[in-house]
């Protein structure tokens, strides 16, 4: 096993973006924040296998979490950003927003992981892209981005804890439902009729909490599967419309390209693995 010290963190001037994650197992004497920014890939973290996709975030505590990413038949559209935290100004950044904040991360039986928002992942990248050539006499600067990057992160892991928190049993039962790829072929009606409320009540339930319609979270765990289907299978466009609960493929297909901006053909076309082709 690897270790990495802080000396990476000058030498990277604090982050990394990634495009093919580093293979062998390894941890840091500093904080590591990953995102993932966009495709699939498979982490093992601590001895425990997991699938990443993107919005994915990870906060890595210094020397306790291990891992590695399996890069064999690697999705070729996976990248993630890496930002490195040295462990006193990961102190004072979550003391900034809560003075417990530190040690519930630090604290956890796991490490603290959690979905962001494309806004959010969009704004980091922006954030970093916007210095194009950085070298080390740009340390101030980074330091102020590196600062911006990881408070938002931070902020935005507080509000899902908070919402996480605040969900009613019912519906947190709910979402683990319609995050099932065996219940893609049924309605919401259908997913939701042993719930003993109203269907309207439901709805309204639900985008309180989750600040986005039943309809809208359902169709974005649908296209994100269809999108892995197009990739790692050979099935044609039709039946991943039927597999993902789709009667009508001219429905599937406005929905993937209006969340993909190319059609599931133009997506099979350019992302799909060599071994399927």
């Amino acid at each position: 096993m690897i270790t990495f010290t802080s000396e990476v963190l000058l030498n990277s001037l604090f982050t990394n973006y990634i495009q093919i994650p580093y293979n062998q197992e390894h941890n840091h004497t500093y904080w590591e924040i990953f995102i993932s920014l966009s495709g699939h890939c498979k982490q093992t973290l601590n001895k425990k296998t997991e699938d990443i996709s993107a919005g994915t975030v990870y906060f890595l505590r210094p020397i306790k979490d291990v891992h590695y990413f399996e890069t064999t038949n690697l999705d070729e559209t996976y990248r993630h950003r890496d930002i490195y935290i040295l462990d006193s100004d990961m102190r004072l950044y979550c003391n900034m927003i809560d003075p417990e904040l530190y040690d519930k991360l630090y604290s956890a039986k796991q490490p603290v992981s959690f979905t962001t928002t494309s806004s959010i992942r969009k704004y980091i990248e922006e954030l970093f892209s916007s210095q194009n050539v950085p070298n080390t006499d740009q340390v101030p600067l980074l330091k102020n981005m590196h600062f911006a990057a990881t408070i938002s992160l931070l902020v935005e892991y507080q509000k899902f804890q908070q919402q996480t928190n605040l969900l009613p049993d019912w519906l947190t039962i709910f979402v683990k439902e319609l995050k099932k790829t065996d219940n893609f072929i049924y309605s919401i009606e259908e997913l939701s009729s042993k719930i003993p409320y109203s269907h309207g009540y439901i709805c309204r339930e639900f985008k309180k909490y989750m600040k986005q319609t039943i309809v809208n979270f359902f169709n974005v765990q649908k296209i994100n599967y269809a999108s892995f289907l197009l990739m790692n299978t050979n099935l044609k466009i039709l039946d991943i419309a039927t597999t993902i609960g789709y009667s009508s493929p001219k429905n599937f297909i406005n929905q993937f390209t209006k969340m993909y901006q190319m059609s599931p053909s133009e997506w099979r076309k350019k992302n799909q693995l060599s071994s399927r082709k």
